[in-house]
């Protein structure tokens, strides 16, 4: 639904599900199965009634002291007029207008919003929520698209005591009286965890959408950047400064499967590889049909990238699914003085056990999460060269690139 829910303007409910994430990034590691992280989980949180009904131990209140205000204004992802486009359209792009169907630009709540949480728990437990919030506070959001940096937050009353004077390890570690992102001999799969994390920062700003832009920008240009030589961009520059055909692998893989070689003559082997899943799923796509001259293309239909796994005692059935939350998050970081930081936080997940990437109703398509280049491939964005993981060849190209400093690992 595109609109703004004007009474639960900040709902109790939304922000429990989001304390509950970060509690299991923080505390996922301490446990050595899921049962027991569910105990500890439900006793906190609360449990479902259908199951065996459990009461939060944690009572949590809401009030929304001022409402930002509503934002309709156009999404504006590139502007030939002028190459301007409309601040963190890469991130809003979900809300824009879509004529085609009929859409109006989605409206969005403008910065201002402002409220106070109050948590009631048990005295054994005030420390370990108190973190929690804390985790919140500085890598989550409220909303859709936090990972993305939307809905960030500034601290008002006390700064000092939820945030760090700066985004230093040590820091970290004084405020949460531990250090979060200790590296450990294992990864998380199904529960991404702060332990053995990835973070790079830049520069703290004075602007909380300065911070926030630069941070989405990193992940833009990876994506999608046209600056470079020849096998270092994203993208090839087009004219008139739009980009142009991909350097990515992913397009000319789907146009092979499809039998759509004639428009496009793919620079990519036919070998399936996805590697820009390993930001989240799913992806959905479309090929340029019309040419610049108004010439009717024969590329592929609009496309699903999946992913799919053996049915739970039954492996030789699959079962296919649409999402997997990306493990990047990029935002504007809040420190106890007033500024912000721009942060790249990949959080510590392995992928779904023998789980495959597909394009939806192809199932000879399917490949490894973190297959980066098919054999016999040679990757057209030197990034990917010889890197075991996305998240290896983004921190790597990011901190080569920007000169952002590493703070873990």
């Amino acid at each position: 639904m595109r609109a703004l829910d004007d009474i639960d303007i900040v709902r109790p409910a939304s922000i429990r599900g989001q304390l509950r994430f970060w509690w299991r990034a923080l505390n996922g590691h301490l446990y050595d199965s899921p049962k027991e992280l569910y105990i500890r989980e439900s006793h906190l949180w609360g449990r479902a009634a259908e199951v065996e009904g459990g009461r939060s131990a944690i009572e949590l209140r809401v009030a929304v002291e001022q409402a930002g205000k509503s934002d309709s204004s156009d999404i504006r992802l590139y502007d030939s007029r002028d190459g301007k486009a409309t601040p963190g359209a890469y991130a809003l792009w979900p809300a824009r207008e879509e004529k085609r169907k009929g859409l109006p630009t989605a409206p969005r709540r403008a910065p201002g919003t402002r409220f106070r949480l109050t948590l009631l728990a048990p005295s054994s437990d005030i420390k370990e929520v108190e973190n929690v919030v804390r985790a919140w506070l500085l890598f989550g959001g409220y909303g859709s698209r936090a990972r993305r940096g939307l809905g960030s937050f500034r601290v008002v009353d006390a700064p000092e005591v939820w945030l760090p004077t700066a985004a230093k390890r040590e820091e970290f570690e004084r405020l949460f009286g531990r250090d979060i992102f200790a590296a450990l001999p294992r990864s998380a799969h199904n529960v991404p965890w702060l332990s053995s994390a990835a973070l790079h920062v830049a520069p703290a700003q004075g602007n909380a959408e300065t911070a926030w832009t630069t941070a989405l920008e990193w992940l833009k240009e990876f994506r999608q950047g046209t600056s470079g030589g020849p096998d270092g961009r994203a993208r090839e520059p087009g004219a008139g400064g739009r980009p142009s055909i991909s350097n990515w692998p992913e397009a000319d893989k789907i146009r092979h499967l499809k039998g759509k070689i004639n428009a496009h003559p793919p620079r990519h082997n036919a070998a399936p590889a996805w590697p820009r899943t390993g930001f989240g799923l799913p992806i959905i796509g479309q090929f340029q049909n019309k040419g610049r001259d108004g010439s009717w293309l024969d590329e592929p239909e609009p496309f699903e990238l999946r992913w799919r796994e053996p049915s739970p005692g039954k492996p030789e059935q699959m079962i296919e699914h649409d999402r997997l939350a990306s493990p990047l998050i990029v935002k504007a970081m809040p420190l106890a003085e007033g500024k912000f930081v721009p942060i790249a936080l990949w959080l510590n997940r392995a992928y779904p056990l023998e789980g495959k990437v597909l394009l939806r109703g192809l199932s000879d398509s399917a490949a490894p999460f973190d297959r980066l280049v098919a054999a016999g491939d040679r990757p057209r964005f030197s990034s990917l060269a010889e890197k075991q993981s996305l998240r290896e060849a983004f921190l790597d190209w990011l901190h080569n690139r920007y000169s952002t400093a590493k703070v873990a690992p």
